[in-house]
This record gives structure tokens, sequence and C-alpha cells, in this order.
């Protein structure tokens, strides 16, 4: 690996590398900004560096003697702890389409990730905050620094604990739910009508937890040898997510129990769009999401933070990728199968680039048949690899 490389990877472990709507000359070397130049450029791929492969142990590199202390070390060899390897991240970030125009939007959208948390290699985490509303981008960006700061703290208190995961899990509940009180009291946003989703993603060891609002969505892509009824036989595919909208049963209970309503607008005569959640007594405006971080007239007719949190063992390579639901609205998990099969494993950052790429244009392609569609479409597409630790 070049110095160069090497100066870049010391750079991404040491600072927070925050993705929203980069430009195509982004240098990682460059202090973190927010720059929306090329918010609305669909040809831009984001490049990371690649992670320094580290030294692998196995039997195969132990000499074999009869010696009773090297009999002990090949047996401690054997139960060494499996460690995430994090290979390749790609980032994209693309502003919609105004309704019924050509014009693009602004992006509400953020995306963040930081690699080897308290330069421990298996930790890292990676989060993405879809906004809405006039003030989205500024709720979008506030909650996503929260929350990373949150789970640094977390990681930091659980480092010698035998009980990482359910510490995290128990603070993360509360962590959401502070995070939307200091929107409403701390922070100058209007919240009024405003909000984001937030799907965060955390690894370590062998792990993988995942906490989320809304309907942005998180996947793991599992090399199988075995078919999966979702996807072609070189994928296991496991939802990570779930999905916040009125559609659900057990969410649409607790809204009309709250005294709110779910339909529709109209449009004329005409009931047109998705299901919103809305107020019996109030005129505002709606949200398609049952749960969100924001939108404080919307709380107090159900809508919720608190997460809903996954824990998943991998045990074998594969993607992880977190979307916004204007992608997986407009394309399915077997078109990201169809995309993601002939680069497993990516042999390189531009395989990796070119698929988080295609996952965005046809999505993009699909929604221009849709002249009411005003998402923006965001994308974290990375590639696991599981090594001895």
């Amino acid at each position: 690996m070049s110095s160069q490389q090497n100066k870049q990877k010391d750079v991404v472990n040491k600072q927070m590398t925050f993705a929203l709507n980069p430009k195509p000359d982004f240098n990682i070397t460059d202090p973190i900004k927010i720059n929306k130049t090329n918010a609305n450029d669909p040809n831009y791929a984001k490049s990371e560096p690649s992670q320094k492969s580290t030294n692998l142990v196995s039997n195969s590199n132990i000499a074999i003697f009869q010696d009773i202390e090297q009999q002990k070390q090949n047996i401690e060899s054997r139960c060494l702890k499996k460690q995430n390897k994090i290979k390749h991240i790609a980032t994209r970030s693309i502003a919609g389409l105004k309704a019924y125009t050509k014009a693009f939007k602004d992006n509400q959208d953020t995306l963040f990730y930081k690699l080897e948390i308290n330069k421990q290699t298996d930790k890292n985490i990676f989060l993405l905050a879809d906004g809405h509303g006039d003030q989205g981008a500024k709720v979008s960006q506030f909650a996503i620094k929260q929350l990373s700061d949150y789970i640094f703290d977390m990681i930091e208190s659980a480092n010698t604990q035998p009980k990482f995961v359910e510490q995290i899990n128990s603070n993360l509940i509360a962590s959401f739910q502070k995070i939307d009180s200091n929107l409403a009291n701390l922070s100058n946003i209007d919240i009024t009508d405003s909000g984001t989703t937030m799907n965060l993603a955390l690894t370590f060891e062998n792990y993988l937890i995942s906490a989320n609002i809304g309907d942005t969505r998180t996947f793991y892509f599992q090399r199988s040898d075995k078919p999966d009824q979702l996807g072609p036989a070189t994928f296991k595919i496991k939802q990570l997510s779930s999905q916040h909208t009125p559609e659900k049963a057990t969410e649409s209970q607790r809204i009309l129990e709250s005294g709110g309503k779910i339909e529709q607008d109209t449009q004329g005569f005409q009931k047109t769009g998705p299901l919103k959640v809305k107020s019996k007594k109030q005129d505002i405006k709606g949200v398609t999401i049952t749960r969100s971080f924001g939108d404080a007239l919307a709380k107090q007719i159900g809508i919720i933070s608190s997460p809903e949190i996954h824990t998943f063992q991998i045990l074998q390579e594969g993607f992880l990728v977190l979307a916004t639901g204007s992608i997986l609205d407009m394309i399915d998990i077997i078109d990201i199968c169809r995309i993601l099969t002939p680069i497993t494993p990516p042999n390189s950052q531009a395989a990796i680039d070119c698929a988080a790429g295609q996952i965005i244009e046809e999505a993009r392609k699909k929604a221009k048949l849709q002249p009411d569609i005003q998402d923006d479409y965001s994308l974290i597409l990375v590639y696991i690899e599981i090594d001895q630790a």
C-alpha cells in the first residue's frame, strides 16, 4: 500500500466521514464539510479507500510440535473470535425532482459512517437519514450528529464489558427518544411539519445491530451456496429494518387510538398518492411514516420516535445495504441481487461504486414515470469480510 493510501486510511480512522452530496473532487484529507455542489449529478459515485488487510491467523501457519505449550497455542488459535472487516464502501445521495417538473429539489438526506471506532477495527457505524418537510435537511443533519455522538459514548463505555450487545440495545431506545426531545427543546429548527427517518447499522466482531424509525431500510446480502426464495443462490437475504408506515396494522392502530386518521390526499374529487397520517382536529400536511424524529404536530396523533432493533450474526461475507424507501419503492430485492451478483466479491472500489450507481439509476428511471414522485435517493453499500481476530 502506498504512503498516500496509508495517510488516507489514517484520516478515515480519525475523522467521521460525512457524505452529504459529496462533490467529485472530494479529498478525504480535507476538513469534513457539507457540500451541495453536485447534489444533482446522477453520474457521480464517491470512492472510499479500501481498508488495509490484516494478517490472518490459521492453523496452516503454525508448525506442529509435540510439546504441550505448542498444542495449547494450536487449540487457542482455533477458538479465536471472528471479526468483520470492511473492505469497500460506496455512498450515493442524489436529489429528487420537484413534482411534475424536471427541476431538482433540495436534497434533504444525510449519510454518515465511521470506521474503526476507538481504533478497534471491528467496530464501525453507518447511518442514513431521510429528511422531509421544509426543514428536513436540518433535521436529518441534527439527528445524525447527535446519534453518532451517543454511539461513540456507548461503545467507549461498553469496551470492557462482557455484555456489549445487551448494553447497546438497552441504550438505543433512550438515545432515540433523547434526540427527539433535543430537537424540540434545544435546537432552533422548526419541526412543526418537518422530520426525518433514521437507520443505524453497527458492526462489531461478527455481529450487526440495526435500529430504525420510518421507511428507510437495511438489508444484509450474505453469500450462500443454498438457494434463497428472495434471490439468486449466491445470497441469503436478511431484512434488518421494519417499515413504519400506515399500511402496517400495528402502526395504524396506534395512530387511530391517538386521535389521528389515515387517508390519501385529495386532488379535485380524486384520492391520490400514498396513505398519510393526518389529524382529525387540525389541518396538517400529513406524513407517510408512523415513526420519525421531529414532526411535532404529528407527534400529537401517535407518531413516535422509538426504534425497532435487530441483532444479526454475520456468518459469511456479503453486502450491507442501507437505502431510502424511495429506492426500494421503485426497485425490489431481486433487482438488487441482479446488480450485486456479478461483482461478488468486488475486486475493486470501482466495482462497488458502479453497482451503487446502477441501483440509484434504475430507481430514478422508474420514478420518472410517476411525475408526482419527489423523493431523494440515497444509498450506503458496504462489502464485509469475516476474519479470525
